[in-house]
C-alpha cells in the first residue's frame, strides 16, 4: 500500500527541488559566456585587445538559486524526519545550518563578483566550483550515518583539488612571474610552491582516504550499524560487556577515525602538510578555503564529537589530551617558517584548533546543547 509520509514529501519538495535548482544554475552558468546576444552583454567593457564582463553584470544570476533556497527554508514547516533509509535527518538544526551557510556563501559571492572580471572560462569553472562547495556543505550537515559523512567528505576533497587547478585564471597568480626569490617574505604563489601544494595535498587525501574507507570496514565489523543514533547505546553496551582486549579494539577504531578526519582537514596534531599547501595557494582561493571551507568542516566536527559521537569521544578522553600534546610540541619545531604570510595564516589556524579541541575536551554535552 502506498503512503505518502513526512518523509516523502520532503525528497520531493525539498530534495529534489534543491537539486533542480543548482541544475538549471550550473548549466545555465555555464553556458553565459557562450551566449552573445543576452541583455546584459549589450553593456560589456571593452578593451583593443578583449571583451570582459564585470561581476555586478551577473551577480543576480549568481544569487538567484541562494534566494530560492532561502525561500524554501522559510516556507517549510515539518516535524523532524529522517530519508533515504536514515542516511539524511532534517531536523532544526540542519535549518539553522543552512541559513548560517546560506549567508556565509553569499558574503563570499559578493567579495568574488565585486573582484572579478569574467575575462576567461576559467574564472566560471572556478565559480561553478566554489557553488559545488556550497552544495555539498549545505547537506553535509543533514548526515545521519558514518557513511554518508565520509561520502560528502570525499566529494569536498575532490572539490578542493579542483579548487586548487582552477584557481590559477587570475594575475594574482604569477603576477610576478620574473621574481622567483624564495626570500620574497610576502611569498607570491610560485610555480615551485604551487606544484608542492598540488603533490602534498593529492598524497594526503590519498592516504587519509585509504585509510577512511579502511575505518568503515573495522567500524562495522565491531558494531554492526552505521547509524548514529544506534551507535551511542551500541557502543555503551559493548563498552560494559568486553573485555580489556575489545576496548583496546575500539581504541583502535576510534584513533584510525581520528587520523583519517584529523590527516584530511588538516586538524591537530597531524598538520605537518599545511603550511606548504597555504603556501602555494593563491590568495583568493586561500580566502575561499578558510572563510568558508574550513569554517564549516571544523564546525560540522565539532558538533560530530559533541552530538553525535559524544559517549566515545569521553570514553577515550586521555587520547583527547594526548593529541593536544603532540600538537603543541609539533607546532613549536614548524614556528621557524612561520615568516611568510601564508604560513602565517596556517599557523593562526592551527593554533586556534589547538584552543577549540583543548576547550572541547573539558567540556561537556550540556555546555554545547545550543547546539541544537
Amino acid at each position: 500500500m502506498f503512503i505518502i509520509n513526512f518523509s516523502m514529501l520532503w525528497i520531493f519538495c525539498f530534495f529534489f527541488y534543491v537539486i533542480y535548482i543548482f541544475t538549471v544554475f550550473f548549466v545555465i552558468f555555464y553556458l553565459l559566456p557562450l551566449i552573445k546576444d543576452l541583455t546584459l552583454f549589450q553593456k560589456h567593457k571593452t578593451t583593443s585587445a578583449f571583451v570582459y564582463v564585470t561581476g555586478f553584470d551577473v551577480y543576480w544570476i549568481l544569487l538567484t538559486p541562494l534566494y530560492l533556497l532561502m525561500l524554501m527554508l522559510f516556507s517549510w514547516s515539518s516535524p523532524s524526519l529522517l530519508a533515504w533509509f536514515g542516511s539524511i535527518i532534517f531536523t532544526n538544526f540542519q535549518i539553522k545550518a543552512s541559513f548560517l551557510t546560506l549567508f556565509t556563501f553569499f558574503s563570499v559571492i559578493t567579495i568574488y563578483v565585486t573582484s572579478f572580471y569574467f575575462s576567461s572560462r576559467e574564472i566560471y569553472d572556478y565559480l561553478l566550483v566554489c557553488f559545488n562547495f556550497f552544495f555539498w556543505i549545505f547537506f553535509l550537515f543533514y548526515a545521519n550515518t558514518f557513511f554518508t559523512v565520509v561520502f560528502f567528505i570525499e566529494i569536498l576533497s575532490t572539490l578542493i583539488f579542483l579548487l586548487l587547478i582552477t584557481s590559477t585564471f587570475s594575475t594574482t597568480y604569477y603576477y610576478n612571474n620574473l621574481n622567483l626569490n624564495l626570500h620574497n617574505y610576502f611569498s607570491p604563489t610560485t610555480p615551485l610552491f604551487y606544484l608542492q601544494m598540488l603533490l602534498y595535498f593529492f598524497w594526503i587525501s590519498l592516504i587519509s582516504s585509504l585509510n577512511l574507507f579502511f575505518f568503515l570496514i573495522l567500524f562495522y565489523l565491531q558494531f554492526l550499524t552505521f547509524d548514529w543514533f544506534l551507535f551511542e547505546f551500541v557502543f555503551n553496551y559493548v563498552a560494559n560487556s568486553l573485555d580489556l582486549k575489545g576496548l583496546f579494539s575500539i581504541l583502535v577504531i576510534w584513533l584510525n577515525l581520528l587520523f583519517c578526519i584529523f590527516l584530511k582537514c588538516g586538524l591537530v596534531p597531524f598538520y605537518f602538510w599545511k603550511p606548504v599547501f597555504f603556501k602555494g595557494i593563491p590568495l583568493h582561493a586561500l580566502m575561499f578555503y578558510v572563510t568558508f571551507f574550513y569554517f564549516f568542516i571544523f564546525l560540522f566536527f565539532i558538533y560530530f564529537f559533541l552530538i553525535y559521537t559524544n559517549e566515545i569521544f569521553y570514553y577515550f578522553i586521555f587520547i583527547n589530551f594526548l593529541l593536544l600534546v603532540a600538537g603543541i610540541l609539533f607546532l613549536l619545531i614548524i614556528l621557524c617558517e612561520a615568516y611568510y604570510i601564508k604560513v602565517f595564516f596556517a599557523m593562526s589556524s592551527i593554533l586556534n584548533t589547538l584552543f577549540v579541541f583543548l576547550a572541547l575536551s573539558g567540556a561537556n554535552f550540556t555546555d554545547f546543547i545550543f547546539f541544537l
